[in-house]
């Protein structure tokens, strides 16, 4: 009986996922739209970035001058 049980919840749960996967087929824009968006507002907090800070991001990133 409890294997029963297991079955149909494993069943549940496959059914669900199947709709779930149809869902992102058929409308690829909806399934973008689910996505967490993340600010990083908190993480920057007290931090000053300055153009000389900038200028040195850019040299280390591209290998001709910036300008």
């Amino acid at each position: 009986m409890q294997e029963q049980i297991e079955l149909k919840k494993k069943l549940a749960s496959i059914e669900n996922e199947i709709d779930r996967l149809k869902a992102m087929v058929i409308n690829p824009s909806q399934s973008k739209k689910r996505k967490k968006i993340i600010k990083l507002e908190g993480l920057w907090k007290g931090v000053h970035v300055t153009e000389e800070d900038i200028e040195d991001a850019k040299k280390s990133l591209f290998k001709y001058d910036v300008e």
